[in-house]
């Protein structure tokens, strides 16, 4: 059974007999006091009796407001990028132009040194509105989206997507940026979606549906680098593997170690 909340702004006095019955049925007749009743037929048809003496504090069959969830600023996590590690090692990120971007897929970036072309470069950014809220006072907070493996693993199919429509033969290497919004999504979440939670006999325990596992980790070998930036911290760290066909070029490109 759903409940109405009502509260009593106007006074009975030199009004009808029948509507200070009706506050009184309503369980109000005194400005100020507010009453829960059954949200049934006839308890709307009573508060339309005398809807000038009261209002509707709570109304469950009121549309529920649709609130756009905040969004990362794609500017500034670029710029974050620049500021880490591209400045200091002459990488300039070079978007494609507008004829690019209308014949088809292509990533963020093309990576540019010294005038030539070096790899090219997806970022992602990783943006849970839900962990930085507070939690209603009394109540826990309950995490839907965490650990965050299929989200970051659908980023990943994405990104070799778009990398491979503009590198298909993955002669240049591939970089992909991760900016974590929330602290509470990690690096070593990116290591579990790909490679799995290390078991005491070690074996790993892989985080997807065995479909889903087997896409991302094929999709994760055809990146040679991945950055994962934390915007809270400022913070740059990296992630390879060991067999990335371009590993070794990746890495020296942003002057990383092995």
């Amino acid at each position: 059974m759903r409940y109405i909340e009502i509260e009593q702004t106007g006074s009975p006095i030199r009004r009808r007999g029948d509507q200070r019955r009706t506050l009184i049925g309503l369980k109000l007749n005194k400005i100020g006091r507010v009453s829960w009743l059954p949200d049934t037929p006839a308890t709307r048809g009573m508060i339309d009796k005398v809807r000038h003496l009261v209002k509707i504090t709570h109304d469950p069959a009121a549309p529920k407001a649709t609130v756009e969830p905040p969004a990362p600023d794609e500017a500034a996590d670029i710029q974050m990028l620049r500021d880490l590690i591209c400045d200091a090692n002459g990488i300039v990120l070079e978007p494609y132009d507008n004829a690019a971007l209308n014949r088809g897929k292509t990533p963020d970036f093309k990576l540019m040194k010294d005038g030539e072309l070096v790899g090219y470069c997806e970022v992602k950014s990783l943006f849970d509105p839900a962990a930085l809220e507070d939690p209603p006072e009394g109540t826990m907070a309950v995490r839907k989206n965490l650990p965050f493996y299929r989200k970051l693993g659908q980023n990943i199919r994405s990104a070799v997507e778009q990398l491979e429509a503009q590198n298909p033969a993955h002669d240049k290497p591939n970089v992909m940026v991760f900016v974590s919004h929330t602290p509470e999504i990690e690096r070593k979440d990116l290591i579990a979606t790909i490679a799995g939670l290390p078991l005491p006999d070690g074996k790993p325990l892989f985080m997807l549906g065995r479909k889903m596992q087997s896409q991302v980790c094929e999709a994760a070998r055809k990146i040679d680098v991945f950055l994962w930036i934390d915007a809270t911290t400022g913070t740059c760290l990296h992630l390879t593997a060991a067999d990335a066909t371009h590993r070794a070029t990746a890495l020296g490109l942003f002057g990383l170690p092995e």
